[in-house]
Formats: C-alpha cells, sequence, structure tokens
C-alpha cells in the first residue's frame, strides 16, 4: 500500500492545510507555551509571598522571572550569550538589537537593582511597594514580550 496513490489527494490536502496553518501563524511552538505557563506560575508564587508579608524573597524570585524571560528572548531573536550572562548585559544587547527602547531597558535596569538589592541583604534600599509595582511590571513584560 505505499505505493498506492489512492490517498495521495487526501494526504497532499492535509500538507496542504497544515503548510496554510503555519504560514497564518496559528501554529504554536508547545515549548514556549509551557515556558510562559511556568513564568505565570512564578509570577503568581511572588505576589502571593507579597500578600504573605514576603516581598524581600518575593524580589528575588520576580527578579529571576525577569533575567530568565531576558535569556529566553535573546534566544528568540538570535543574540549569542554564555551560561554565565548577566542580567545587565542581557538587558544591553536586547536594547542594542532593538528589541525594545531605552526606556524599557532602564526600567529593567532598575528592576534588577531591586533584585540584587534583595538578594545580598540590603533591605532599606527599596520598599513593599517598589516590589508590587516590579511583579507587576515583570507580569506584564513577559505577557508582552514572550509570546
Amino acid at each position: 500500500t505505499s505505493h498506492n496513490s489512492f490517498y495521495f489527494k487526501d494526504c497532499f490536502g492535509i500538507l496542504q492545510a497544515a503548510q496554510k496553518d503555519y504560514e497564518g501563524g496559528f501554529l504554536f511552538d508547545l515549548r514556549a507555551l509551557v515556558a510562559a505557563e511556568l513564568i505565570g506560575d512564578f509570577i503568581d508564587q511572588a505576589a502571593t509571598l507579597i500578600a504573605e508579608g514576603y516581598y524581600v524573597p518575593a524580589a528575588s524570585l520576580a527578579g529571576a522571572v525577569l533575567e530568565d524571560t531576558l535569556r529566553k528572548m535573546c534566544d528568540t531573536h538570535g543574540i549569542a550569550l554564555s551560561e554565565r550572562t548577566k542580567l545587565d548585559r542581557l538587558n544591553a544587547d536586547l536594547a542594542k538589537a532593538g528589541v525594545y527602547n531605552q526606556l524599557i531597558q532602564k526600567r529593567i535596569t532598575a528592576l534588577a537593582d531591586i533584585r540584587n538589592n534583595a538578594d545580598h541583604g540590603h533591605f532599606d534600599k527599596f520598599a513593599k511597594e517598589d516590589v508590587e509595582d516590579m511583579v507587576a511590571w515583570v507580569r506584564k513584560f513577559t505577557e508582552d514580550y514572550l509570546r
């Protein structure tokens, strides 16, 4: 039956439909979908930490989500990076490549500073409200840029 042309018309139609779906952007990357879902879970965890009064670990978690998002964006846009590339370098490379503007780059730099202060015990350099804004901004940023 492998040489039977009876099914060719049906198979060819399926391939044509798949091609139209692909060209129309209707197919999705399952890995990206799963990654986006996980990121959403981590952002939700950060929001829960804040609600429970643990805004310092929430800042660390939101910062880690932001860094992971930037890594994924570099990969998507073909920006080479090493495993040890820091958040500031990721941010600079993405802005330089025109993925986002300088205003967003500056905001990411400020959020990275909050994360760094949380990670190094400089709790007097940011407030709970800063972390609340950070979590909300990172949530929106990931929704806007990880499609």
